[in-house]
């Protein structure tokens, strides 16, 4: 196995540009994901399992049509636009303009399939106003990266806040009245509009951003794109796919608990884009140098990722009782489901940080191959646990069923992605600080169990018993936390 090598004489500007960035993002990620919280805490509790299951299926069922529209071309521009950065403007028009002419037959195909099944033409319409915010959202993901590209992410975070707070207030509303499914859904498609209408300047002035279409280079460009495209399609394929198949399998009260469980889960993987925003570019950068820098970097990073999201696993786990009781007593049974999906999070942010790796690397189709893989396994392990979840556990059985496949799935990916590196990225001290986290998670999660009587209470001693045993097996050092905050302070020419 390879040691970490010294660092380049940029790295250390690399590494403070990418976490100012990271702050700058992650603060716009912090107050998105408090009205997120608040907002789908409420949806639940309004519609009821029933409608929460009908709404939730429209939204997954839209995006299992509309993954389709991103051609892969994000990845392919975090890999290049960041070392050369006026290829953007190559690009982004034509994958512009071919995405709407896409979506035209997306659509018409996704509403006749609903139809064909007898859908309900509620959920037809509210699955059709869903797609079409997909579009908005694809686009405005492919200028965020643009700007991340050129390390301006100012108005980024600043469109992500003004879009997420109309959303949350627009949907507020539309419970508050009772609206139907597809005008709730409406106010996603609103806040997305509202994020191009502030994206599209900025993205011309901070970037230089030329909207043109560009055929040969479009055409260039989607050819690279070929690996990244099938594998973003098999990832909203299988993000999508539990609530789909379940649907199919399962009884409607078990949907919406299922949903609600991803509505929780959803809000702990918020920081899923800022590996892509933030770390690819410097991967990108740091592996252009040469292949031992970029695998010391990445494995710095899966070090960190560990860190900050294993308590975040831990405590989700051990509340998720209390979690799922806030839509309402009628989500107990998810409580179940909940604490088993929350154990994936770990996993799933470390094989974002592998597929990345990978994807500089130009290993871009054993990505997609995995992820094809993943998507074929985790839809067998759905039909085969649900079934054995209803029996072992009767009411919400069905919902601890599909999040037992989604683990068992991830772990698949998991050891497909370290098989494909010729030096392991998880190296002594990577393994070394998960050995240590999962050791304090089942400690942490025991004592959850003997502190049950003290009720939601007992998240607080969870937590400060978590931040005790990582200090006091040196999971964190208090001269680490002091050398990230010199890195955030530092200023590189």
């Amino acid at each position: 196995m390879s040691q970490d090598v010294a660092p380049h004489p940029v790295e250390g500007r690399e590494v403070a540009v990418a976490v100012r960035n990271g702050l700058k993002l992650g603060g716009s990620v912090l107050v998105t994901s408090a009205v997120a919280m608040i907002v789908k805490l409420q949806v639940p509790i309004h519609l009821g399992p029933v409608r929460q299951g009908h709404f939730g299926f429209s939204d997954s069922f839209a995006t299992l049509f509309f993954t389709c529209v991103g051609l892969g071309v994000d990845t392919y521009l975090l890999k290049e636009a960041s070392v050369r950065r006026d290829h953007a403007s190559d690009v982004v028009g034509g994958a512009f303009a071919l995405r709407s002419v896409m979506s035209v037959v997306v659509l018409a195909a996704m509403t006749a399939t609903l139809w064909i099944t007898r859908r309900p033409t509620e959920t037809v319409l509210t699955a059709a106003v869903f797609g079409v915010a997909f579009l908005a959202m694809t686009n405005n993901n492919t200028l965020t990266v643009v700007l991340q590209t050129a390390s301006r992410v100012g108005w980024v975070a600043v469109s992500n806040i003004a879009a997420k707070l109309a959303w949350g207030v627009g949907l507020l509303i539309g419970l508050h009245f009772d609206a139907p499914l597809p005008v709730l859904a409406g106010t996603y498609l609103a806040s997305e509009l509202l994020r191009t209408a502030m994206l599209v300047p900025a993205a011309r002035r901070e970037a230089e951003l030329r909207y043109r279409v560009d055929a040969p280079a479009v055409r260039s460009a989607l050819a690279a794109s070929l690996p990244y495209f099938v594998n973003d399609l098999a990832l909203g394929v299988l993000g999508s796919l539990g609530v789909s198949v379940l649907e199919f399998v399962g009884s409607d009260e078990e949907v919406g608990w299922f949903a609600a469980d991803q509505n929780v889960s959803y809000l702990c993987m918020l920081l899923g884009p800022l590996l892509m925003w933030v770390v690819m570019p410097m991967l990108s950068r740091a592996y252009a140098r040469s292949e031992a820098e970029g695998l010391s970097m990445l494995r710095r990073s899966v070090e960190g990722i560990v860190i900050v999201v294993a308590p975040l696993t831990v405590l989700t786990s051990a509340g998720a009782d209390v979690l799922v009781r806030v839509f309402h007593d009628k989500y107990a049974p998810a409580a179940t489901g909940l604490s088993i999906l929350s154990l994936v999070f770990v996993m799933t942010y470390i094989d974002t940080m592998l597929a990345i790796a990978l994807t500089i690397m130009g290993k871009g189709w054993s990505v997609t191959f995995i992820s094809i893989g993943s998507v074929f396994l985790n839809a067998l392990l759905i039909v085969a646990f649900v079934p054995v979840g209803r029996r072992l556990l009767g009411v919400g059985g069905e919902c601890a069923g599909a999040a037992a496949a989604v683990i068992a799935t991830e772990v698949f990916v998991l050891i497909g992605m370290v098989s494909r590196f010729k030096d392991s990225p998880l190296d002594r001290r990577v393994t070394g600080v998960l050995a240590k986290s999962v050791m304090i998670g089942a400690i942490v999660l025991y004592a959850d169990r003997r502190l049950r009587s003290m009720g939601a209470s007992r998240l607080a001693v969870d937590a400060l018993l978590y931040v005790a045993l990582a200090l006091a097996v040196r999971v964190v050092t208090i001269g680490g936390l002091r050398g990230a905050l010199r890195v955030v302070r530092s200023r590189g020419s």
